[in-house]
């Protein structure tokens, strides 16, 4: 697999990651202004900061696999 398909890959998964992150935020914060119960909360909490971090990793990566394709390519 060369560099152009790992980058595209990768931005595959960076971008759907970030959506999701968006929508997890989402239900955060509509967890969070309804009454109810915070243990919920706490898990959506937990499950939101995993899919950021996730969404950092995909970022570097595809930062790093356009650099090198650009490096390599010119």
């Amino acid at each position: 697999m060369n560099l152009t398909a790992a980058w595209f890959v990768i931005n595959i998964f960076f971008v759907a990651s970030f959506i999701v992150t968006l929508f997890m935020h989402r239900a955060v914060m509509m967890s969070a202004t309804s009454p109810g119960d915070s243990s919920r909360n706490k898990k959506l909490k937990i499950i939101r900061n995993s899919f950021i971090v996730a969404t950092a990793i995909l970022f570097v990566a595809m930062s790093a696999t356009f650099i090198s394709n650009m490096y390599i390519n010119g």
